[in-house]
């Protein structure tokens, strides 16, 4: 940061034994706060390396960008939990660290020694913090689940999509990014907890599953409430109208009219007079059709970016549904063309946190696989002859 004050995570340090997506989107946010973050990577790597293309730079170097999207701000070390040695060494890692990550299945983390509660008692100031895919125990919590099968046993995707189609996911993994946010609040939960002098360390755990039913919000508000079952409404609302996507001459905008100040200002700018129908949004919910149609009409006389800031001179929330390209430009002309960043051959996003008005610094790249193992094993008190001996034995990469 611009001023020096050190970032607000500085000194803390993370063994990140997670792959894949949710547990490695929880580590890189304590990782952009200061947290030191050592990946542990089995001898295969994380899956997501090979997920591509595409790759930045040579694909035998595993770095994908699905991968690199989620990895910044840490350091590799590969280690064979499946080894005697390399357990003995997680313990000796561990000991050295204030945040353990993981999203292994029960059974699958007892067999690594990434068990929680062996973990909290071999080292009672360690913050433990899971990820797994279905809640309960027993067979339930074996049950792996990637964001897709979340997405659909959750219910999210019966609401997702056009009313007349099928069910349809969201275009971005969201309950693993959902569940990685909730992992790391629960870590930072711990953490406070044992600066507050709690007796033992702390266990926080989280499901895909039900961070995507918890996720729900309104719409399980609304089955609650009424009983009723939820539907699609596209880029509607059930409760709100206008509040959803129109066509204009030249592409899509979203309008989103949250009171009746806002429906008459739109009104004004559409040139249409008060209308008596729609007064208050519990009648335009009940003349949802008619109401639509009518806006409809009128909106597909404007070109879109017209009207966008027409309607946002007017205070009426109005945005162009960009694509992804429009929205990044959209960011980078915002920042002076420097809100993306690049370190190692790699453009990655910046984290959107800002402390004390100031951007968050990307630190380390998305590391290449192993390349911080001696270095990260030497910080752990770990001398060369060990190290070799680890290497002879298999345990480490």
């Amino acid at each position: 940061m611009g001023s020096q004050q050190p970032l607000p995570l500085a000194g803390i340090r993370v063994l990140d034994c997670s792959r894949v997506y949710a547990g490695p989107i929880a580590s890189m946010l304590l990782g952009d706060l200061g947290a030191d973050v050592w990946k542990l990577e089995p001898p295969d790597g994380d899956e997501t390396r090979g997920w591509g293309p595409p790759f930045w730079g040579d694909p035998a170097d595993r770095r994908s960008a699905y991968f690199a999207s989620v990895n910044r701000n840490k350091r590799s070390l590969v280690v064979n939990l499946k080894t005697d040695a390399g357990r003995s060494l997680l313990d000796r890692l561990a000991a050295q660290c204030d945040v353990l990550l993981h999203n292994y299945q029960p059974s699958v983390a007892t067999q690594l020694g990434l068990d929680p509660e062996r973990l909290r008692a071999t080292h009672p100031r360690l913050v433990v913090s899971t990820i797994g895919g279905f809640p309960g125990e027993g067979d339930s919590a074996e049950r792996p689940a990637y964001d897709l099968v979340a997405q659909a046993v959750s219910g999210l995707m019966s609401v997702t999509g056009d009313p007349h189609g099928g069910p349809m996911k969201v275009g971005v993994a969201l309950l693993d990014l959902t569940a990685g946010l909730q992992a790391a609040i629960g870590a930072l939960a711990g953490l406070v907890a044992r600066e507050r002098g709690g007796a033992s360390s702390l266990h926080a755990s989280v499901s895909l599953i039900e961070a995507g039913v918890a996720s729900l919000t309104n719409v399980l508000g609304h089955h609650l409430a009424t009983g009723d079952e939820p539907r699609r409404w596209g880029t509607g609302h059930p409760s709100i109208v206008p509040y959803q996507a129109f066509a204009a001459r030249d592409g899509h905008l979203v309008i989103a009219v949250g009171n009746d100040g806002q429906f008459a200002r739109l009104l004004d700018v559409l040139d249409l007079g008060p209308d008596s129908r729609f007064a208050s949004n519990e009648d335009r919910v009940a003349g949802r059709d008619e109401l639509i149609a009518m806006l409809a009409v009128r909106v597909g006389d404007w070109a879109r970016d017209d009207l966008v800031a027409a309607l946002s001179a007017a205070d009426v929330p109005a945005g162009p549904v960009n694509s992804v390209s429009e929205a990044l430009a959209a960011m980078e002309a915002a920042h002076d063309g420097g809100w993306t960043q690049s370190v190692d051959g790699v453009r990655l996003a910046p984290s959107p946190v800002l402390v004390d008005g100031e951007r968050l610094p990307l630190r380390n790249p998305p590391p290449r696989f192993g390349a911080q193992t001696d270095e990260i094993l030497r910080e752990a008190g770990l001398d060369p002859g060990e190290i070799a001996r680890l290497r002879a034995e298999g345990a480490i990469g």
